[in-house]
């Protein structure tokens, strides 16, 4: 239906386009009559001797309305036609079920860029909505099938066993701590997905980037006293323009596996500064370090280098991170040495206009 719309929108403008140029003909030969009856000039002084002279006259007249028409008629195709056109064709994609279709918003009308635009943009939503719906099954049933097990069979040697209540304890503990990864690997799964098929940060506002790194420190209060450990701030004022809820995240997960990490009754480092025009945060640890392997594998999704220290975490904090640094157009350097500790420092520009 819209591109039968549209080709008689072009039918209509090629009537209207050779009405316009009948109506200037018409209006170009009533003039020459008018001119000719009233005297103001004989067949004799036209550019063309005689009678043939002024119907010669009146043909060019004709033409050069039909080139003027012709020329029109591009032109106007060229700025609204053949942009409906493309947009009606993406409609139809759409409607096929393919979102990973745009059309061109080189357009020099204003509100067919805006009208381009918006398909754009909507294209994109639903494409991320449909993919962030896939991802989100696939890594459910991929990485949460092993804890779930294991609550299960625990579960069952609890129902169908006499346990005595010290090893009944030990497994209720395993469960409770299988269900709290579960939790923590859900909302993990989810943040990462929505920023993996978001094209940019929203809600941004400058705030204080020192008062944000302190407020986490505190909110980790309870693991780096467990830890006994020895916190060494070296925190600047820096106000930067960022989204603080999404930057959180970088340095609960940054800072917390610092702590993880960190060997009992050792040494935590976190220092910000300027320079130039991004922010340098650098939180280091005195912990185990982690070889090279590791190390240049810390950003996939649910990769653990260890698998006995699987009950630290889900494999899904540092690749929040790396997503959230490189949304803000950012850096991230990691630095680590078996047995003597790991260095991450994040790079943010201090104003983050994307």
């Amino acid at each position: 239906m819209r591109r039968f719309r549209v080709r008689t929108l072009k039918v209509r403008l090629i009537i209207s386009v050779f009405v316009m140029i009948t109506a200037v003909y018409g209006l170009i030969t009533m003039m020459m009559l008018l001119a000719y009856y009233a005297g103001l000039f004989t067949y004799e002084n036209t550019p063309f001797t005689g009678r043939v002279g002024l119907f010669i006259l009146v043909a060019i007249f004709f033409l050069i309305s039909v080139v003027i028409g012709i020329i029109i008629f591009y032109r106007f195709n060229q700025l609204f036609l053949h942009p409906l056109v493309e947009l009606s064709s993406a409609l139809k994609q759409v409607e096929k079920g393919n979102y990973d279709v745009s059309v061109d918003t080189n357009v020099n009308v204003r509100e067919l860029y805006r009208l381009m635009h918006g398909f754009n943009r909507m294209a994109k939503e639903i494409s991320s909505a449909t993919l962030l719906k896939k991802d989100f099954i696939s890594y459910f049933s991929h990485e949460f099938k092993t804890p779930i097990t294991s609550i299960r069979g625990f579960s069952r040697q609890i129902k169908e066993r006499e346990l005595d209540p010290e090893k009944q304890k030990e497994y209720i503990d395993i469960i409770y701590r299988e269900s709290d990864r579960l939790i923590g690997m859900s909302s993990n799964v989810l943040t990462l997905t929505k920023l993996e098929h978001q094209q940019a940060l929203t809600d941004i506002e400058p705030y204080a980037l020192g008062e944000q790194l302190r407020r986490t420190v505190l909110l980790l209060e309870k693991q780096w006293t467990e830890k006994d450990l020895t916190l060494d701030l070296d925190i600047e004022e820096v106000e930067i323009n960022n989204n603080e809820e999404i930057i959180k995240q970088i340095w609960v997960n940054v800072i917390g596996n610092a702590i993880n990490y960190s060997a009992q009754g050792g040494k935590l480092t976190i220092s910000c500064k300027l320079d130039g025009e991004y922010v340098k945060v650098r939180v280091r640890d005195e912990g185990e370090g982690m070889p090279d392997r590791v190390r240049e594998r810390i950003f996939e999704k649910f990769y653990q280098g260890d698998a006995s220290h699987g009950s630290r975490g889900n494999g899904l904090g540092m690749s929040i991170v790396k997503r959230i640094v490189d949304l803000c157009r950012g850096r991230i350097v990691i630095k680590s040495q078996v047995g003597k500790g790991t260095t991450v420092i994040v790079y943010l520009p201090v104003r983050c206009d994307v």
